[in-house]
Order: C-alpha cells, then sequence, then structure tokens
C-alpha cells in the first residue's frame, strides 16, 4: 500500500536500519551512537549478530540494549544474505510504519543528516516514481570516498561506470521497504556483490535507482572483514573467494533467470572462466578452481530471489 498522500503530497517517510554485526562489541556500540546522533533519528533500529560465541553475543546484546534505540536478533550465522535477511523480517513484521530501510554492518558510521537528506530527496521525486524509488550515494570508503558515480554490472559481472546507475553503494542507500515483501536478498550468496544481484532484480520489478551525493557514511574499518583472512597456502582470501564464488553465481542468475538468454548465459560462462584461470594462475592458486565453483551453489540459481 502507498505511504504517499492524495495527488502525490508527501507522507512523512519512517526510515528503519538493519545492522548486520558478528564479533566486534565495540564497533557495533560506535555504529549504534551514531544512528542515535541522526537528525531525524531512524524510527527502527534492527540489530542481527552473526556470533558464534555466546559470550559474544551476550556482550552485543547488552550493546544494544545499553544503546536504547534498537531490537537485537540472533543471527542465522549462514551468511550477511541470511543475516540481513533476518533483520529485514523483524521490520517487515514489527514496523508497521516504516517506508523505507537501509542496510549497514557495524563498522559503518552515517552522516548525521542521512535521513533528512533521504526525505528531502524522496520529496524532490515525481509522486509516480516515488514508491519504486532507491536513494544510492557515495562510496563509504576508498580513494573515491563519498565520490556519488552512476555505477553498473559489466557483461562479465564486475563493477564499472555507466550512463545510468544500475548499482548501489550499499551503505550509503535507501529502499523502500516494500522491495523485501516478496524476495529478499539471495541466500545463496554467502557474501560478495550481493547488492548487485539485489539492484538487478529490482530494476526488471520496476524499481529505479536515484543518486544522491548528500547520503554519506563512512567505512571506519576498510579492508579489515571477518573474510579478509588468508585462507592458507592459497594465498587467496576467504573474501577473494567469496566474491569470485558470488561472480559466478550472479552471471548465470542474471542470464538464466533475470535477463534469460541462453547464449549470453554460455558466453559468460566462457569468459568468466578464462579470467578465474588466469586469476588463479597468478596466484599459484589453481586447486582453488573446485572450491569456488562449489562455494558459488551455482546449481541453485533458481531456489531464491
Amino acid at each position: 500500500m502507498s505511504r504517499w498522500g492524495q495527488a502525490g503530497s508527501l507522507i512523512e517517510p519512517r526510515f528503519a536500519v538493519c545492522v548486520t554485526t558478528m564479533n566486534r562489541a565495540e564497533v557495533l556500540a560506535a555504529c549504534l551512537a551514531r544512528l542515535a546522533e541522526c537528525d531525524p533519528p531512524p524510527a527502527c533500529i534492527v540489530v542481527s549478530d552473526d556470533s558464534a560465541d555466546p559470550a559474544m553475543r551476550a556482550a552485543n546484546e547488552a550493546v544494544v540494549r545499553a544503546a536504547g534505540n534498537g531490537v537485537y536478533l540472533a543471527g542465522p550465522r549462514r551468511g550477511v544474505c541470511a543475516n540481513r535477511n533476518n533483520a529485514v523480517r523483524h521490520c517487515l513484521k514489527h514496523s508497521a510504519g516504516c517506508t523505507h530501510v537501509s542496510f549497514i554492518d557495524d563498522d559503518i558510521l552515517v552522516e548525521r543528516d542521512f535521513f533528512a537528506a533521504a526525505g528531502n530527496r524522496l520529496a524532490q521525486i515525481a509522486p509516480a516514481r516515488r514508491d519504486k524509488a532507491i536513494l544510492t550515494g557515495g562510496a563509504s570508503s576508498g580513494p573515491h570516498l563519498h565520490e556519488c558515480r552512476s555505477l553498473r554490472l559489466s557483461f562479465a559481472c564486475y563493477f564499472e561506470e555507466g550512463e545510468e546507475p544500475q548499482c548501489v553503494n550499499l551503505h550509503a542507500s535507501v529502499f523502500p521497504l516494500a522491495l523485501f515483501a516478496g524476495s529478499g536478498w539471495d541466500e545463496n550468496i554467502f557474501f560478495g556483490t550481493e547488492d548487485a544481484e539485489l539492484a538487478l532484480r529490482a530494476l526488471r520489478q520496476g524499481y529505479t535507482i536515484e543518486l544522491e551525493p548528500a547520503l554519506r557514511s563512512r567505512d571506519t574499518m576498510p579492508g579489515s572483514g571477518v573474510l579478509n583472512g588468508d585462507s592458507g597456502r592459497t594465498g587467496l582470501s576467504r573474501y577473494q573467494l567469496s566474491c569470485e564464488a558470488a561472480r559466478l553465481y550472479i552471471g548465470v542468475k542474471r542470464y538464466w533467470i533475470i535477463e534469460p538468454s541462453l547464449m549470453r548465459c554460455a558466453a559468460f560462462l566462457t569468459v568468466y572462466f578464462c579470467h578465474l584461470t588466469v586469476f588463479l594462475a597468478k596466484r599459484r592458486a589453481l586447486s582453488q578452481l573446485g572450491p569456488i565453483v562449489r562455494l558459488s551453489k551455482v546449481w541453485r540459481v533458481g531456489t531464491a530471489g
């Protein structure tokens, strides 16, 4: 049901935030403190915790309770997509007044005017497009911090600049909550460019992606995620392995399900395995080809999202 008034008049949007966390209580505390400083603050904050250690879960729950501005959930421990779905399902069931949702990791600090900027931009969008407008800002880390660029997914499923935005900068984005009522994050993707797969599906459902430079956030721990440790003798991190597996899965799903074309799917697979073989050969890690394919769960592309 539309959250907008008659003749396109704006009913004040209400924002939910889904925070995914794992093993970082102090970092989570800073994230929640910043959300409390926002003007206006989000109407709902849900923290989903994928920590395995019961003591760490207790510490994170204590952080949420002390912050006083969120709901704590024990996460499913099946990857970041399942963790986000755990949080957004709670929003859909228990936050009836919310119209939009953002997804951030525990090491992200949003700017204090983040939700004010989102509300202002929504008011400027034509009434017919508001309910299906996804807002995205600039990068949260790296040499192009806060630069708001129009990104798309290349044929080989790499990010590149394009004329119209077809991808989001996830930690500086605002989605209509209704997008997640039908299908959420694809839980077959453990980690890696999962936001690009979500954007592909959203665009096919008639959603648009709108650039908004005023939506800004900052990654306080770039490159130090829990998957960035070396995976042993291969010389590859779990992050690298997960991203390559996700690229295989997303490419096949794109050309088999989302934008079906048997010829393009076959061409993608040819390009993908050529690129991957060169990538692994340079790192003397050809033995990881099989594990990457298994990690991708590519045979399950028709079972989610």
